[in-house]
């Protein structure tokens, strides 16, 4: 199966809730809380993006050890989204963070089809047709703005934050050579 190169994922309502613009600054992992706590809020990965993840984990899926991972997102605080990166759990038996599965970032207020994704492209030296992306599409279409603005970008809309049943279908879609917004109708 060809698997892309660059595997990118939003992050505010697509890998964890509530979103950073909705929080007091984060503090720290509380495992009773299951996440960081931020004030009143946990932010908290949502399951199906905990699983995901887990699969990138050494000695998960051995067809993802290839891929790198990114993360893209327009927060307007980012400095927020770095701390739960580095504190929010994959499997906490392991210890591994999130932060410790992502290869780059481009995290800051900006378009991801004329900012995010080209720094990725000239980062990475990963074409966009070897690329995947993931993004809830809550306040703005962005998987059509990166498929317009950055041809060959294979993108998946998970309005309900991640599933690792969009995760596969996506992966399916981009081995059958599918790019832009991929329809998957689930």
């Amino acid at each position: 199966m060809a698997l892309p190169a660059l595997i990118v994922f939003d992050l505010d309502a697509c890998l964890w809730s509530p979103e950073m613009f909705e929080i007091a600054r984060p503090t720290v992992y509380d495992a009773t809380r299951g996440g960081v706590v931020a004030g009143s809020h946990t932010v908290t990965l949502f399951a199906g993006a905990a699983a995901v993840l887990r699969r990138f984990l050494p000695g998960g899926d051995p067809q993802l050890a290839q891929a790198k991972v990114a993360v893209a997102s327009s927060t307007t605080e980012p400095k927020y989204a770095a701390i739960c990166l580095g504190a929010l759990q994959v499997d906490p038996e392991r210890g591994e963070v999130v932060a410790d599965l992502v290869d780059l970032r481009q995290i800051y207020p900006g378009h991801k089809g004329t900012s995010h994704f080209p720094a990725l492209r000239a980062e990475s030296g990963v074409p966009f047709d070897r690329m995947l992306f993931f993004d809830d599409c809550t306040y703005g279409d962005n998987c059509a703005d990166v498929a317009s603005r950055c041809p060959g970008v294979a993108c998946v809309r998970t309005p309900d934050g991640l599933t690792e049943a969009l995760f596969d279908a996506g992966l399916a879609a981009f081995a059958r050579g599918e790019r832009g917004v991929l329809n998957l109708n689930m």
